[in-house]
C-alpha cells in the first residue's frame, strides 16, 4: 500500500496540534512540512521547538516525511541569481533547512521553489541549471551527513527545469547519492497525458510524489483518474511517500483532507 501525507500548509490555519489529530484522523501516515509555516527562517527555531514539532506529529501517529517549498521565505533567497553573495546567501540556508528537516525527522527536501531558481539575465536557462547544482552542494554535504534526500522537482511554472527528463539529466550529470528527483502530478499533465508511462520510464529516479491535478485541486477535485497513476507507482515497485500537495482547497481544508484521501483509497483498491 502506498504512504499518503498531507502537507501541512493545507492546515496551516489550525494549531499544529490539532492539525495533527486531524491529519491522522483522516488515515495520513506522513506529514510534509512547509517551513515558512512554521517560521520566516528555520534559524529561529531553537532545538527545543524543533523537537516539539516532531514530537507532536509522532503522538499523533505521523511520521515526518520531509521538506517542501524551500525558499518561499525568507525573501531574497534565489539559486540561481547572477549575484554570488545571493547564491551565497542562499546556499547557507539550504543548509540550514537540511539540518532542521533531519532535526524534525524528515527524509527529503523537496526543491520546487519556482521564482527562487528562474533564470535571471543574462543567465540562460541551461547557465542558471549549473549554478543551481553549484547551490546545493553545502545543503548536499548536510544531506549526506543526515541521510537525507534532495530532490530536483520538475516545474512548468519556471523556466529552469520544466521536464522530467530535464531533471534526470541534472541528477546524472551531478551523480551525487542524495539528489534524486520527482513526480508531481500536476506538473507532469503539463508535460504529457500519460502519466503512468512518465513514472515507467523514470522510475529509478523517482524519490518522492505530489498528488495534485491539473486545476490545483487535491485528487478527486478534477478530471484526473488516479487509478492508473496509482497503478504504476506499483507496479514500478514505488515505496516511498505520496503526499497530498493542492493549492486549491475546495471545498474547504478540511473536507478536502479526508475526501481527497478517501478517493485515493477507492483507486487503489480499483
Amino acid at each position: 500500500m502506498i504512504r499518503y501525507a498531507l502537507c501541512n500548509e493545507v492546515l496551516q490555519h489550525m494549531r499544529w496540534a490539532d492539525a495533527c489529530a486531524l491529519m491522522a484522523c483522516a488515515g495520513y501516515a506522513g506529514v510534509e512540512l512547509a517551513p515558512f509555516t512554521f517560521a520566516e527562517r528555520v534559524e529561529l527555531l531553537d532545538s527545543d521547538a524543533r523537537a516539539e514539532i516532531r514530537r507532536t506529529a509522532l503522538q499523533h501517529g505521523l511520521e515526518i516525511v520531509g521538506l517542501h517549498m524551500l525558499l518561499w521565505s525568507p525573501a531574497g533567497m534565489h539559486a540561481t541569481h547572477p549575484d554570488p553573495k545571493v547564491r551565497t546567501a542562499t546556499a547557507a540556508y539550504l543548509a540550514e533547512l537540511a539540518r532542521f528537516c533531519a532535526a524534525v525527522g524528515g527524509r527529503v527536501m523537496v526543491f520546487g521553489s519556482p521564482k527562487q531558481r528562474k533564470a535571471i539575465p543574462p543567465l540562460t536557462p541551461q547557465e542558471a541549471a549549473q549554478l543551481w547544482l553549484d547551490t546545493l552542494q553545502p545543503a548536499l554535504r548536510v544531506c549526506e551527513q543526515e541521510g537525507i534526500t534532495l530532490l530536483l522537482e520538475p516545474l512548468p511554472e519556471t523556466n529552469v527545469v520544466q521536464r522530467l527528463s530535464e531533471a534526470v539529466a541534472l541528477v546524472q550529470q551531478a551523480a551525487h547519492p542524495n539528489l534524486r528527483t520527482m513526480l508531481d502530478v500536476k506538473s507532469a499533465l503539463a508535460e504529457t497525458d500519460d502519466v503512468p508511462a512518465l513514472i515507467r520510464q523514470y522510475a529509478p529516479y523517482l524519490a518522492h510524489i505530489h498528488l495534485n491535478d491539473s486545476n490545483l485541486r487535491a485528487p478527486g477535485y478534477g478530471a484526473t483518474d488516479f487509478t492508473p497513476i496509482l497503478g504504476a507507482l506499483r507496479a514500478v515497485g514505488y515505496t516511498g511517500w505520496a503526499s497530498l500537495e493542492p493549492f486549491d482547497y475546495y471545498p474547504d481544508p478540511e473536507t478536502m483532507a479526508r475526501e481527497s484521501l478517501r478517493y485515493l483509497r477507492t483507486c487503489e483498491r480499483a
